[in-house]
């Protein structure tokens, strides 16, 4: 959401000169972090109605004349070489914001836990010494405001109540639900309440995400295969990708889980893009670095929140993924027509964009996970298997519950 802002800013900046030493992202990134609270919760709003008007998510928007009254964000007057719309949607894309799997793989850095730390420490004392960038100061302010507090009412990012009292609680459902998977981490401190168990959820997502991704090796691994054996089976890929589309849109349907995902990525896209850059925060906090998974592991340090250990891999993973997510979706590799997009080289463009994005989804989730996607199924023979051993008994008696998988 606000790295799609930000570059919105960054085609509008173009060729203008941009101050000493900064390059064209940096500046827009910046742009949009120094924008006030009331401008960016504006934008939100803006955004949710754009998407509440498409015709795949019947959510009511707010009534035009609720929306006049309160004005806009005006950020669009700000983006005149970018268009007057400046909420496209298309075909397969209807959203301006990335896919929930975003803000899980983002999260899973504990971005989210890191920062809440780096706020509660320049707010109540000085153990990281004084922010003395004024940006710094606007940093804090805005990011407390939007993501560290409730809502103001009516608002499309308040989702905390009486019946939903921790927004981590809610992320950790949403997740459970279209993913079937957990957060490596727990929040810092402990928590009190247990994450509500749905008793319906994608349990398994992740295993026959990871055999399409097996599948879509083989073919990229086969596609330039003249002769002899190719093994690619379109087929198999075509099934397995209706199957995830299925799953995806059965539990977000008529816009079930739809605020979830909107407040969740428009949370993490704010913290990623503020480690995206050398921005005035990471600055005051001597986390200079070259890279977002380099910046915060240093503040990690910092503040005693140590950074995933895979953080490099799971930045590098968490936007392909919500491509790739949203294409199953909307149904494009559901067919054996449309399958070779994912494994053949294309033209410069959406087509070769999609075989990249393959790439680096196959390569990094290996990493993240431990698991190789490039490693063939080895099925061990009936005859000559051992034994699984029974469960270990827990206290009471009971087999101990399998464990939710983790990225």
């Amino acid at each position: 959401m606000f790295r799609q802002l930000a570059t919105w800013f960054e085609v509008q900046i173009g060729t203008t000169p941009t101050p000493p030493f900064l390059t064209t992202q940096e500046q827009a990134a910046n742009i949009v972090l120094e924008l006030h609270p009331m401008e960016l919760s504006r934008f939100l709003e803006e955004a949710w109605t754009a998407r509440a008007n498409s015709a795949q998510t019947p959510v009511p928007a707010a009534p035009a004349s609720l929306l006049a009254q309160e004005g806009t964000s005006g950020i669009a007057a700000m983006l005149p070489g970018v268009g007057i719309d400046i909420y496209p949607r298309s075909g397969f894309l209807p959203a301006v914001w990335d896919h929930l799997i975003y803000a899980y793989v983002i999260e899973n850095t504990r971005i989210y836990e890191i920062f809440r730390r780096v706020l509660f420490e320049y707010l109540h004392g000085e153990r990281l010494g004084i922010a003395t960038r004024p940006e710094s100061q606007r940093w804090l302010r805005t990011t407390e405001e939007l993501f560290y507090k409730d809502g103001p009412h009516f608002q499309v990012y308040s989702l905390t109540s009486s019946i939903r009292p921790d927004f981590y609680l809610t992320r950790l459902n949403a997740y459970d639900r279209l993913f079937g998977m957990a957060l490596s981490h727990t929040q810092t401190g402990g928590q009190a309440a247990a994450p509500h168990k749905p008793e319906v959820a994608n349990r398994n997502f992740v295993a026959m995400f990871e055999e399409f991704l097996r599948e879509v090796w083989r073919g990229i691994e086969n596609v330039t295969n003249v002769a002899g054996a190719r093994p690619t089976d379109d087929a198999a890929i075509a099934n397995l990708a209706l199957q995830l589309q299925d799953m995806l849109v059965t539990r977000k349907q008529n816009g079930t889980l739809s605020r979830e995902e909107f407040v969740a990525v428009s949370m993490m896209s704010w913290l990623h893009l503020t480690v995206q850059i050398n921005s005035p925060i990471v600055v005051d906090l001597k986390a200079d670095a070259s890279s977002a998974d380099q910046r915060l592991t240093t503040i990690g340090s910092r503040v005693g929140v140590p950074a995933h250990a895979r953080s490099q891999s799971l930045f590098e993973l968490a936007s392909p993924m919500s491509r790739i997510l949203r294409l199953l979706e909307a149904g494009l590799f559901s067919t054996v027509a449309t399958v070779p997009v994912l494994y053949t080289p294309g033209p410069i463009g959406t087509l070769n964009q999609v075989r990249q994005d393959m790439n680096s989804i196959i390569s990094h989730w290996s990493i993240a996970t431990g698991r190789d996607m490039k490693a063939r199924h080895v099925t061990v023979s009936p005859r000559t298997a051992a034994p699984v051993p029974a469960a270990a008994p827990s206290a009471n008696g009971r087999a101990r519950a399998v464990s939710q998988e983790t990225v």
